[in-house]
């Protein structure tokens, strides 16, 4: 088995984009939330904005949950491996290779590998003695990182062809707009929240590529770590 991952099986992640059921006002959103001091915005979460077309606010919407999932597990994905770090002392906190590392040398009594199966990857302890209560939670720790990498990875590819698929589509936009709502103080009002839609989408398609790479290494890195090789 190679070591270099490209997607899960889809199988396992692909769960239907269904819209929530939000009222077409954009007042019936929540406000957005505030950035706090010092935090790149650009690692934000996409707020969708009303634009008064449906079949627009469904595929804004649909690119919203599903950027937000990525971003979600992706956070997820980082702050297991902090954990971790924290834990063991490591001076690399995205290092899964110093911190498993650790572990083994904290724990020699317990004999301690690094299984991949599939697109997952687990702690596995086999010890004559009860397993301490840290290692245990950092097995844990170890499922929910895989869990999370997993679903960054996952939902990828899906999210860029709904982004590419959106944006081809971008000099159609406005005259759906504009013939949609004749107001022209309203008009001006949704072909701003369209251009700011636009700016989020765009920001969804830098960034999401990136998370999906840092995934990918973590997972190559597990197999690595695991026996597996090219």
């Amino acid at each position: 088995m190679g070591c270099c991952f490209s997607s899960p099986d889809e199988d396992d992640e692909r769960q239907p984009i269904l819209p929530n059921n939000r009222t077409q006002t954009e007042s019936a959103r929540p406000p957005r939330p505030a950035t706090k001091a010092g935090v790149d915005q650009k690692s934000g979460r996409f707020n969708a904005r009303h634009v008064g077309v449906p079949d627009l606010d469904l595929r804004f919407t649909d690119i919203e949950d599903t950027f937000n999932k990525q971003q979600e597990h992706y956070e997820t994905m980082k702050s297991k491996l902090q954990i971790l770090a924290n834990r063991y002392r490591c001076p690399n906190n995205d290092s899964l290779s110093e911190c498993l590392k650790k572990v083994k040398e904290i724990h020699e009594p317990c004999q301690i590998s690094l299984e991949v199966k599939g697109y997952d990857f687990i702690l596995m302890v086999r010890s004559e003695a009860e397993i301490p209560n840290e290692l245990k939670r950092t097995q844990e720790n170890i499922t929910e990182l895989s869990r999370a990498t997993k679903t960054v990875i996952s939902v990828s590819t899906k999210l860029h062809e709904m982004i590419d698929s959106l944006l081809k589509a971008e000099d159609s936009m406005i005259s759906q707009i504009e013939a949609a709502e004749s107001r022209h103080q309203e008009q001006k009002r949704l072909l701003d929240n369209l251009k700011e839609n636009l700016r989020e989408t765009r920001r969804a398609k830098e960034l999401s590529p990136k998370y999906r790479k840092e995934a990918g290494n973590l997972l190559n890195e597990a197999a690595l770590l695991s026996g597996i090789t090219p």
